[in-house]
């Protein structure tokens, strides 16, 4: 699975059609109110959008997926699927209204669409002959219209060809996060069946049609709602609070970077360039897992260790530190859309001696009780520590092979998308595991520190996992070492001695 920005697709050329879920006329009065609160994560969302608005054009934040529906496209099926899938999750039938003043307590009121009062408008807008103008126009159809500040936050665009039609849709990430675009894909994917099969339906003198085959979705809104409330109830002295402190002190304050200076000091740095990259297949993921485990870890474990060997090599800074995401779901809310996405801080030491075992213990051991710290909200976090926090290095790895529809991913040609961003630090490495195996999406500054450090970091952390899927250990001459840019291979008698 790849996450990119639109422009890196190799769009095919074909007719753009536009699909907005909106309200009729007389369904506007329909929006009541509705006293669940936004949670802390759409709160904080918010509030940057509205500080950011006056200063120009708005940051897009959206994430988006793009899939394959065949045969040629059937437009009542598609916005019957789009119909019920907006019915389906109460998020999308939401909106969070401003105040005059972010300062308030309630500065955010909530309304709340009731299920069956949307409807589904087309817009065509022509054949396109040149992909990279396809491209162009989704992305700016996603960046104005994908948005935190209006409702309803999300756009899709069909691309129609002869025998083939490539669904693109994105969401603001206050609505969805990564789980919840790839659950997305294969709703869509179910509920356009069951539309076409009830199409067929009406059309063989009455048969019965095919219900979907989608699971109840409970509501994001009702989670927000016990989320803040549990939020709320923490004090100064709590556990979490108290870890995140002692993380905090250690570091000086600040959440950790990018093992070296990528960062960009112009001012106006430009837009981060984005990479994908195949690691391990099924097979080598498999023996890299039981690798894992036998050290006492899992993958996530083994991953950081390989990542903090890397980090090690190039800096021999003795402990490993980086933000990574958990979702916050529970089985309940397994099949709902919005954003359960929680941050938290790890912290492990590396030693230059240290064996992969020995690393992946270690890894093991400053995993223990983060996903805990990460069920509190970060700006949560900031408010009971009094100070603002920003996560400019983060590692976020997804075992998404029991997502709904996955085993499909390939045969629809399925693609995760995300909005461009200009961040000045940014580091961001996403991890995923699939049907196919182990690959790595990552993102950076635009800098020529960051161009030649990140695959550099990505190219190293491949050939120490694909030594251990191979041995269960690190293993390599002098030769074999791939050296830090600007630095000669050194110290690495610890991988050639018997093991």
């Amino acid at each position: 699975m790849k996450i990119t920005d639109i422009s890196s697709l190799d769009m095919t050329p074909g007719r753009l059609t536009v699909w907005r879920v909106t309200t009729s006329t007389t369904a506007e009065a329909a929006w009541a109110a509705d006293s669940r609160p936004a949670s802390h994560v759409q709160e904080a969302h918010l509030a940057h959008a509205l500080e950011s608005a006056g200063e120009g054009p708005l940051p897009p934040s959206w994430l988006g997926i793009a899939f394959d529906l065949s045969p040629e496209l059937d437009p009542e099926a598609f916005s019957t699927a789009l119909q019920q899938w907006t019915d389906r999750h109460e998020v999308l039938r939401s909106r969070l209204l401003p105040s005059s003043s972010v300062t308030s307590a309630d500065w955010l009121r909530r309304e709340t669409l009731p299920v069956g009062v949307t409807i589904t408008r087309a817009t065509e807008y022509g054949e396109f002959t040149d992909g990279e103008e396809l491209a162009h126009r989704i992305e700016e159809l996603f960046n104005d219209e994908a948005g935190p500040l209006g409702w309803p936050g999300y756009v899709c665009a069909t691309v129609a060809r002869p025998g083939s039609t490539t669904v693109h849709l994105a969401a603001d990430h206050s609505l969805m996060d990564g789980y919840s675009i790839f659950l997305t894909a294969y709703e869509i994917h179910t509920l356009y069946a069951a539309a076409l099969s009830a199409s067929d339906a009406r059309n063989d003198e009455g048969g019965p049609a095919a219900a979907p085959h989608l699971p109840p979705a409970p509501s994001y809104l009702d989670f927000a709602e016990a989320e803040r409330s549990a939020a709320e109830a923490l004090t100064a002295d709590h556990d979490t609070i108290v870890r995140w402190r002692g993380f905090l002190t250690e570091t000086g304050g600040r959440l950790p970077e990018f093992p070296i200076p990528v960062n960009d000091v112009s001012g106006t740095p430009a837009a981060q360039p984005g990479h994908h990259t195949a690691l391990l297949d099924a097979s080598a993921t498999h023996a890299f897992g039981r690798a894992c485990r036998a050290a006492g870890g899992d993958i996530f474990s083994g991953l950081l260790a390989c990542l903090a060997k890397v980090g090690y090599e190039t800096t021999e800074e003795p402990v490993f530190r980086t933000m990574a995401p958990f979702h916050t779901r529970t089985d309940h809310y397994r099949s709902a859309l919005g954003w359960y996405v929680g941050m938290a801080p790890i912290s492990f030491p590396m030693d230059d001696a240290d064996s992969f075992e020995d690393t992946v213990r270690s890894a093991a051991r400053g995993l223990q009780g983060v996903k805990e710290l990460a069920q509190t909200p970060i700006s949560r976090i900031e408010e009971l520590l009094g100070g603002s926090l920003r996560d400019p290095f983060m590692i976020s790895y997804m075992d998404l092979r029991l997502t709904p529809g996955a085993r499909d991913w390939r045969e629809w040609r399925t693609v995760a998308l995300r909005a461009r961003t200009t961040d000045p630090d940014e580091v961001c490495l996403w991890i995923m595991r699939t049907h196919e195996g182990l690959s790595v999406s990552y993102r950076h500054p635009a800098t020529a520190s960051a161009r030649t450090a990140l695959p550099h970091y990505v190219t190293r952390a491949h050939q120490l996992l694909a030594t251990v899927a191979a041995t269960s250990q690190w293993r390599f001459s002098a030769s074999e070492v791939i050296p830090a840019p600007g630095r000669a291979p050194s110290r690495i008698d610890h991988d050639t001695r018997p093991q």
